[in-house]
């Protein structure tokens, strides 16, 4: 993996954003820092204003694991492109498609609260209700290895089987054959006739991208890992506020003023008041 903000990754990215592009961000972990609360999770203010001003500029989506309804006031606005559920809730999902989810949930969340509630108890488990799709979390667990392995064997005995996807401590259940970031951002790119996408995330429910053979012209993962797919990493969340203000000067085609990585980006308004 090659670091973003390196003289060769800023000449990587400077090419990308050369051309027409979808910008795609994951929201936990990604465009806002991940919490063990996770009602308290939002955009800090100079973020939102560095996606307002990306917006305005290009496409953009957020792309999450979050319900649509909880995920949209936390952007507030700031890009017109929101997909929730890890993919299968678009505004490009034939309503017939959310029916079906729908009703496939509804027989796990009947069967978890039936005849697997004093397993999923024992084990500590959160079960977080999407509709459309099911995570359970396990973040307060001191056995998070045994948690995950014997909750996947209890998830095994769902019927239909649900397709898994792993998150950082958690387990995201969605119907069979449908949903996945990487579908989803491909069929939005299709969709605003653009011919690639970048597109920045935190973890393993993001690999779904970054594993993309086609549309995807720059894969970036926060937090450098082995295992991952990206060709492009970040250090820290924190960082995310300069590759924000990277593109948006290579768009403008403005220079872009050498700032050192571990000094906070100043938001547009701050910028526009520093140059002034």
């Amino acid at each position: 993996m090659m670091y973003l903000l390196s003289p060769e990754g800023r000449e990587a990215m400077r090419a990308v954003a050369g051309g027409p592009m979808l910008y795609a961000f994951d929201f936990d972990g990604t465009l806002a820092k991940i919490s063990p609360d996770r009602e308290s999770v939002k955009l800090t203010r100079s973020i939102h204003e560095w996606l307002v001003a990306l917006a305005k500029r290009a496409p953009c989506a957020v792309i999450s694991g979050r319900a649509l309804s909880d995920l949209a006031p936390r952007v507030n606005g700031a890009v017109p492109y929101l997909i929730g559920n890890h993919g299968l809730e678009s505004p490009l999902t034939p309503p017939v498609t959310l029916l079906w989810a729908d009703g496939i949930c509804a027989g796990w969340r009947a069967a978890i609260k039936g005849e697997l509630a004093p397993q999923v108890a024992d084990l500590g488990i959160d079960v977080e209700d999407k509709r459309y799709s099911l995570t359970l979390h396990y973040r307060g667990s001191e056995e998070p290895d045994r948690v995950r392995s014997v909750l996947s064997t209890l998830l095994s005995r769902l019927n239909p089987a649900p397709r898994l996807i792993l998150g950082k401590c958690s387990i995201n259940l969605l119907p069979p054959g449908k949903g996945g970031k990487g579908e989803a951002a491909l069929a939005m790119m299709r969709h605003l006739r653009q011919p690639a996408f970048f597109f920045i995330g935190d973890d393993e429910t993001d690999e779904d991208v970054f594993a993309l053979t086609e549309g995807l012209a720059m894969g970036v993962r926060v937090g450098q890992h082995a295992g991952s797919r990206a060709k492009f990493y970040i250090k820290h969340q924190g960082e995310i506020e300069d590759v924000l203000r990277f593109l948006i000067h290579r768009l403008d085609r403005t220079p872009e003023q050498g700032q050192p990585t571990d000094r906070p980006a100043m938001s547009p308004r701050k910028e526009a008041e520093h140059n002034g």
